[in-house]
């Protein structure tokens, strides 16, 4: 346990030291960047080896300079049992590594890798290529229309949020009945919308039959035990330009894949968690009302926020986004879009390096 947190630590420690030569996030995975109009990748194998490289007696007393002894029984003394106290363990983590200002996109890493390298950072990454040669990357609106058209969603949002709230403090919405038929008809303008389907967002809903997953689904190949017993069902997010989802946090760690359009995301680390005055419900921001223009709160009202470190990019047809559960998340459609999500079970993988129980937790769920 001790050569472990010392390993760890030093690798941040290090990498701090070293951020603007390698670039890279925790000294863990890859950071691409563009110099001169040419895209430049320091390779997953250089981060491996710089991870392996590491002096231990050296970490050691590092960790011993920053107090790690100290935090880490703090951190390790919540009880896991709760939801809310899970939470705060990913969020106090969080707070051991570094700001970053971007996501980057890199190749499909192999499994072991990112279970070694990616998913116990904790921090966001996006993947260019996990879908090329899947089902997946042959989905176009046509093909969805023929095969899937005849699907009703009943529950479909219709416009943006309101001003009006609930008595939990939710934001008020309409829903509508559509088939996918005609969302697809209105969204690629095919057709001008009728009333009542202006602003239609079809949210976590099933499009692939339950019977179909295994062969139309490409799951996340980086945990080589049942899909079923890893990953939740996969659910589907299809809306017109300028629909959105406020700011919220999951409760697990996601993959988002965005099969079809764009959307852009605007992302605040756990760091960032009490600085953003979310409800007592947990369920929204005090001061959030449109992602649309994504206004900043009345700093008078709201002070903390101008602590934050929002980070906004678009995720583009054929990308995979990995986001590690507590980033509060904004999503907006740009174009016409259909997203895909899966999220893992078990507890957050930032926490596995850092509690026994959760890693075989995680082991006994997806291996």
């Amino acid at each position: 346990m001790r050569r472990r947190f010392a390993t760890i630590f030093f690798a941040l420690a290090f990498t701090l030291a070293l951020w603007p030569m390698l670039g890279l996030f925790a000294g863990q995975y890859t950071i691409l960047r563009k110099r001169d109009s040419v895209e430049r990748s320091d390779t997953l194998d250089l981060n491996l080896k710089v991870f392996s490289d590491y002096d231990e007696t050296k970490a050691e007393d590092s960790s011993k300079r920053l107090g790690l002894q100290v935090e880490l029984q703090k951190i390790l003394s919540v009880n896991q049992s709760s939801s809310r106290a899970a939470f705060e363990t990913v969020v106090a983590l969080s707070s051991l590594l570094p700001r970053i200002r971007d996501v980057p996109r890199i190749k499909t890493p192999t499994p072991e890798a990112f279970r070694s390298y990616i998913a116990p950072v904790g921090l966001p990454v996006i993947f260019t290529d996990m879908l090329v040669g899947t089902r997946l990357a042959d989905w176009n609106w046509d093909m969805l229309r023929a095969r899937y058209g005849h699907q009703v969603f009943h529950n479909t949002r219709q416009g943006n949020y309101s001003t009006k709230k609930t008595s939990y403090g939710k934001q008020v919405i309409g829903r509508t009945s559509v088939s996918l038929a005609d969302f697809i008809d209105v969204a690629t303008g095919k057709r001008k919308p009728k009333k009542g389907e202006e602003g239609l967002y079809i949210t976590k809903q099933r499009i692939i039959p339950k019977e179909a997953l295994d062969e139309e689904f490409h799951y996340p190949p980086f945990y080589p035990g049942s899909h079923k017993q890893c990953y939740l069902e996969p659910t589907a997010w299809i809306g017109v330009p300028g629909t959105f989802t406020q700011g919220h946090i999951d409760s697990k760690d996601n993959f988002a894949y965005q099969i079809l359009g764009d959307k852009r995301w605007t992302i605040f680390s756990p760091q960032d968690y009490e600085n953003l005055y979310y409800t007592k419900t947990k369920g929204s921001l005090e001061w959030s009302s449109a992602l649309s223009s994504l206004e900043k709160p009345d700093l008078e009202k709201y002070p903390l926020y101008a602590k934050t470190n929002p980070i906004s990019f678009v995720v583009h047809s054929g990308e995979v986004l990995y986001l590690p559960r507590g980033w509060t998340h904004f999503i907006e459609n740009v174009s016409p879009s259909l997203m895909i999500n899966t999220w893992r079970y078990g507890p957050a993988a930032i926490t596995e390096l850092w509690s026994d129980f959760n890693k075989a937790e995680i082991r006994r769920r997806c291996f």
